[in-house]
């Protein structure tokens, strides 16, 4: 495969000698080219000749000796009648090569003003003029505005690595059927610089880890910012030594790297998971994920292989996903005074035709491990929103989505197909942030959320007075619309003032920040009438309705809930 600066070059070059070929109509010259220079080195990116060939297209000479580093040095149009007799360019080697010409060149400067390279012409009979000049500078703004679209398309602006888009490009042009292998990379323990020292402290850290990975890369590796402090690097090889070398030579250069708050209680280091063997780009990723995955719950700071023959959780999973063994239950979010449904949440149940039915717990521990995570998450979402039309809820459907899904820039573009098929208004559709989300670093899943958001989805802070929560800090950084109190924290309240206290100070905190309030884990009369006097508007519960599949909740008259009292 192409390294990206070969393939920014072909982008330009065929740019440029389209645009030449037409100045060639209003400017009388038989040369124009476009230069790349790095302040060292001169490398004629393009040229185009009309009779003679003045110029050779891929040419490198020395950056000081070029009539490029004129129009760089005087840093705009530089326009010279005849190269021999100019004072400019009489001594210069270059001269002595191609003899007497008329030049005029104009500088390519990007939108920060580096100055990235030239356009020129040339020609021995035809003496320029300031409006020549100016239409090279017009076919400059032309080129920098290309090279500016590319940057902000295609890669990161704080690493400058690729985006996922623009990986998935790439793969699909030039490395489908190539032999190929995925490393997924995982900074441990950067959410706690972010959260002690702020996100511009975490942006260094970021730089420092792009800085370590480029000086470990072969030009033919692909590097991609994926989100956060995640990093996707496909290699040209499938072979396992390769690979694992190349997790060493990635690992070294992290270690040699000065990074940023380094000596901090808990130290920075990588998990790094690798993939071998998939489909398509979107299976490498999740298998590689996977494998990362495995290394951060066995203690962080390794590297792991998947391996398609140790994987009975894939097969087992695909098998529930096309074997019809996956099924929503629904449990109904009730008015805390009438008892009537409001709102409904949709909860995964596996029914294996061995083991039974399988606890939700373990079907998503299940799903990760076989690296599919994201086709069951969706498969959630399509069934809730096929639900939604049926059950026609005043307010919405909330679902379990997790953070493996929610980073992934790639989950959301499925989940729009999945609105527009099923037809559900994504406003009627609500993802609860459950524990797991809020230990994440917000910087993960904030574009996606604001994403969904922006089409109607809304998020529920769930578990809120649990002991794991620590959901209320990232109010202030996700679009948060609902929050969930946690039935422990129900449990508790009717013999503890504490309890009962942290409840009344969610209801009143939700009341000034305009949120609603469920309170979850309801099982008796009493919890009921107390969470009414604490101001809860909302209940889930059994006192209300154990979860049940959506064709036992239709028999349900009117969807109006009495209480179960026997539950």
């Amino acid at each position: 495969m192409k390294p990206m600066k070969e393939q920014r070059e072909d982008l330009i070059r065929i740019t440029s000698k389209t645009l030449f070929s037409l100045l060639h109509s209003v400017i009388d010259a038989n040369t124009f080219f476009t230069a790349y220079n790095n302040g060292k080195q001169n490398m004629i990116l393009s040229a185009w000749n009309a009779e003679e060939q003045l110029v050779q297209e891929g040419s490198v000479i020395p950056y000081s000796i070029s009539y490029c580093s004129l129009v760089g040095h005087l840093a705009g149009p530089v326009i010279i009648e005849d190269t021999l007799l100019s004072p400019l360019t009489r001594e210069m080697p270059i001269t002595s090569n191609i003899g007497s010409v008329s030049f005029v060149g104009v500088p390519i400067r990007l939108k920060n003003g580096d100055l990235y390279g030239t356009i020129c012409a040339m020609d021995r009979a035809h003496t320029f003029t300031a409006e020549d000049a100016e239409r090279l500078m017009h076919v400059a703004s032309v080129v920098a505005g290309l090279i500016q679209l590319e940057e902000t398309t295609y890669f990161d602006d704080l690493t400058g690595f690729l985006r996922y888009s623009a990986l998935e490009s790439i793969y699909e042009r030039e490395l489908d059927g190539a032999p190929k292998s995925v490393i997924f990379m995982d900074l441990d323990n950067f959410k706690e610089v972010n959260d002690d020292y702020g996100h511009t402290a975490g942006d260094l850290v970021l730089q420092s880890l792009a800085e370590a990975i480029r000086k470990a890369a072969d030009e033919d590796w692909l590097l991609c910012r994926y989100g956060g402090d995640e990093f996707v690097i496909v290699l040209p090889t499938d072979d396992p030594k390769q690979v694992r070398a190349a997790v060493e030579r990635l690992v070294s250069a992290f270690r040699s790297e000065n990074m940023p708050f380094s000596a901090q209680e808990e130290p920075l280091t990588l998990s790094i998971g690798a993939c071998l063997e998939a489909g398509s780009l979107r299976e490498y990723i999740e298998r590689a994920d996977t494998a990362m995955y495995r290394i951060k719950k066995g203690g962080k700071a390794g590297m792991g292989i998947f391996r398609i023959e140790d994987q009975q959780a894939e097969l087992d999973m695909r098998q529930a996903l096309q074997g019809g063994e996956l099924e929503l239950h629904f449990q109904p979010i009730v008015g805390a005074e009438d008892g009537i449904a409001r709102s409904y949440e949709a909860l995964l149940r596996w029914n294996h035709p061995q083991r039974g039915m399988v606890s939700p717990v373990e079907a998503i521990a299940a799903a990760e491990e076989a690296g599919l995570i994201e086709q069951v998450d969706l498969w959630v979402l399509r069934e809730a929103c096929m639900a939604q039309r049926i059950l026609q809820p005043e307010k919405r459907i909330h679902v379990n989505i997790t953070v493996k899904s929610l980073r992934d820039p790639y989950f959301v573009e499925l989940a729009a197909e999945v609105f527009a098929q099923t037809g559900c208004p994504p406003g009627k559709i609500e993802i609860e942030l459950n524990e797991t989300t809020q230990r994440l670093d917000a910087s993960h899943i904030l574009p996606q959320l604001n994403t969904l958001s922006q089409w109607g989805v809304t998020f529920s802070l769930d578990d809120l007075g649990s002991s794991s929560s620590s959901g209320i800090g990232l109010l202030q950084e996700l679009p948060v619309h609902t929050l969930k109190i946690d039935r422990g924290l129900i449990q508790n309240a009717q013999t503890n003032r504490i309890s009962r206290a942290m409840i009344r100070g969610v209801v009143a905190m939700a009341n000034e920040l305009g949120l609603s309030v469920i309170a979850e884990g309801i099982e008796t009369q009493e919890q009921r009438e107390m969470l009414l006097s604490l101001g809860c508007s909302q209940l889930q519960g059994y006192y209300f309705s154990r979860p049940q599949p959506l064709d036992k909740l239709l028999e349900d008259e009117a969807y109006s809930w009495k209480p179960a009292c026997g539950e």
